[in-house]
């Protein structure tokens, strides 16, 4: 495995434990984690979990980290966000390199910045259940002639389900979806 295919660990305002559990569940599965511990940039947040996978979001995702070591972080990253509170909790981000099938290259990446706990537990309990979603939704985001490089999701809490926000093209460009018009924005 090249350097190039290390998964990405970075992180503020987590314990020693926490590290180790996410660092050696990694490392299982992708035998290089390039873990980075960050200064606390926000005060909104105590906690801080960034993770970037080097292969697309997909089955062969699930398949490479197992569904019990998927199950592993999900329950970690749910008890962090129960243990540190609504007011001043957990913000993660979960991305990967693109999105299977592999002709599909945007970075995809999953924001989750919900000070409530349940909605935090919901949005990480939706994620594998969006394998079939996203590649269809991507083929309707074909917004412009550019090719997009990255896509945002956020979880809605009113709706209860991930929804896209924001995408990157390849000149540059940025364009925010609009929810009630179902509609892409560019940003002026």
């Amino acid at each position: 495995m090249s350097q190039f295919e290390a998964v990405k660990f970075s992180y503020y305002g987590i314990s020693q434990f926490e590290i180790e559990v996410i660092y050696s569940t990694l490392q299982w599965a992708f035998g290089i984690v390039d873990e980075q511990k960050l200064q606390l940039e926000e005060n909104d947040y105590v906690s801080m979990i960034e993770i970037d996978f080097p292969v697309p979001f997909g089955e062969s995702f699930f398949q490479k980290l197992s569904m019990e070591r998927w199950h592993k972080i999900k329950g970690l990253m749910k008890e962090m966000k129960k243990r540190r509170g609504q007011k001043k909790g957990v913000k993660a981000f979960i991305s990967f390199c693109g999105v299977e099938p592999g002709e599909m290259k945007p970075r995809l990446i999953f924001s989750f910045m919900n000070k409530n706990n349940r909605h935090f537990e919901m949005a990480i309990e939706k994620i594998e259940y969006l394998v079939d979603v996203i590649p269809l939704q991507l083929q309707m985001f074909q917004h412009t002639g550019n090719t997009i490089e990255e896509i945002l999701y956020i979880y809605d809490e009113t709706n209860f389900r991930w929804n896209p926000s924001m995408t990157k093209s390849s000149d540059g460009s940025e364009y925010y979806y609009v929810q009630k018009t179902k509609e892409w924005v560019q940003k002026l």
